[in-house]
């Protein structure tokens, strides 16, 4: 094929083939923390979109969930270094250069003219990864990568060399740590997307007016699987209350844990299982430990969905304290809220805009204001000794599920979005209509 003919569009260019397949570029896969992605997989999968999935990196925790084995797409580890597969990367190369000379020795030089840049090295695998990709994709019509960070730079980084579309879930941490959405590269990559999803109102909109020229930013809230977390059919007993989440600044288990203790010296007879890994979990064992809340206080570890929902059908009380953490992190809407609201779990967590647009106060759910330890213990004790409000906030907010965050409903419009994005309109969000809500007698509360 002469030069001149590698300039026409890339769809001329790609294999011919009978079915479109999208291509989901992720960090890593399948990964505990990540339900909210595996979800999406299963059901778009469900709807019959064919998948191919390019993990930058291997899964490393120690449990996985038993739902990743129904995952129908192949899975392609990229290489994790430069010099781990030498012999993949070096035909990787050549392959992409011998199909698209212009644009891999464009892009390529764009890049080598950074190389005395601290971020040289990642950029130089992010690179190879992407040509990678591109050798291995096998009918790939469409990239979708999940995080503005390094999955949408490779997913831009194979779009500049073979005009591929692509596309971008963001999240939390890759737009609002350390004022991501700012950054130059974080905005490119936005901007050159065919289309963006935030999870929340408040995310597309912090999009919308940071990258104003991406008008193309929908709203896809992450939906949970209705059928396997489905709301209990007895109140619990035990008063227990139960907190989710990776052991991080922003989740507020520091929080959670100084309310306990303000619980026990009120002298309430509760227990509280905290169910997650991470950086802080030496921390908060030596707190728990320190303000002696050992028979009160449980840290249980990373645990598989099979094995964490027991613990939702046991919950008295459901808590998740988030604050806004020192380098500008934050959560948008936690899946583990949604997943007790439809198990039947009231829960109390912090007043933020995305999280409101998930809890009402009193009415699905009781919010404190972050970092307000008094508060929180006052309204754990609250559902702790009120069955009514209990009942009654778990009415309300299993409806809300129902309606606004079930995957079969949410991830059927992502769908359609990732199936039109070669016409020149994409097909608008519906409006979701929000039924009559009865008020629960919280007026006592923050």
């Amino acid at each position: 094929m002469l030069a001149g003919q590698r300039s026409m569009n890339w769809k001329h260019r790609m294999p011919s083939i009978k079915a479109r397949r999208i291509g989901y570029v992720l960090k890593m896969f399948p990964r505990l923390s990540e339900t909210f992605i595996l979800n999406e997989i299963l059901e778009l999968e469900r709807l019959g979109v064919a998948l191919r999935i390019f993990s930058l990196k291997r899964p490393v925790d120690s449990a996985l969930h038993p739902q990743t084995k129904f995952v129908r797409g192949t899975v392609t580890y990229l290489p994790e270094g430069i010099w781990r597969e030498p012999v993949r990367l070096l035909l990787a190369n050549i392959a992409a250069w011998r199909r698209y000379p212009t644009t891999y020795c464009r892009t390529l030089t764009h890049l080598v003219r950074r190389w005395r840049t601290k971020s040289f090295g990642d950029s130089l695998l992010r690179f190879c990864q992407a040509c990678c990709l591109i050798r291995e994709m096998e009918g790939v019509t469409h990239l979708h990568a999940h995080y503005a960070n390094i999955p949408s730079k490779v997913a831009l980084l194979v779009h500049r060399i073979t005009g591929m579309p692509y596309s971008v879930t963001t999240h939390a941490k890759d737009i609002f740590q350390n004022a991501a959405i700012t950054s130059s590269h974080v905005q490119e990559r936005l901007r050159r997307a065919r289309f963006v999803v935030g999870n929340s109102d408040y995310a597309s909109s912090y999009i919308r007016a940071n990258i104003p020229d991406q008008p193309d930013v929908y709203t896809i809230y992450n939906g949970i699987n209705m059928n396997f977390f489905a709301r209990r059919k007895r109140e619990p007993v035990e008063r227990l209350i139960l907190s989710v989440g990776r052991l991080v600044e922003k989740k507020g288990f520091d929080d959670l844990i100084d309310a306990c203790q303000l619980l026990k010296q009120r002298g309430i007879n509760f227990s509280c299982d905290l169910v997650g890994a991470g950086i802080l979990s030496k921390t908060l064992k030596e707190k728990i430990k320190s303000l002696g809340l050992g028979e009160h206080v449980r840290m249980l570890g990373p645990l598989s969905q099979d094995q964490l929902l027991p613990h939702y059908e046991r919950a008295m009380v459901f808590a998740l304290p988030c604050i806004e953490a020192a380098d500008g992190d934050r959560d948008i809407i936690p899946n583990v809220i949604k997943e007790a609201m439809a198990v039947g779990v009231p829960v109390v967590t912090s007043r933020f805009p995305a999280i409101e647009e998930l809890v009402e106060h009193g009415v699905t759910g009781l919010l404190v204001p972050p970092s307000n330890t008094v508060a929180l213990a006052e309204c754990l004790e609250f559902l702790l000794s009120d069955t009514a409000l209990r009942q009654c906030l778990v009415r309300q907010a299993h409806t809300v599920i129902e309606e606004r965050f079930d995957c079969r409903l949410n991830f059927a419009r992502l769908k359609r979005l990732l199936l039109r994005t070669n016409e020149s309109q994409v097909e608008p969000a519906s409006e979701t209509v929000r039924g009559q809500t009865e008020i629960c007698d919280a007026n006592r509360l923050h």
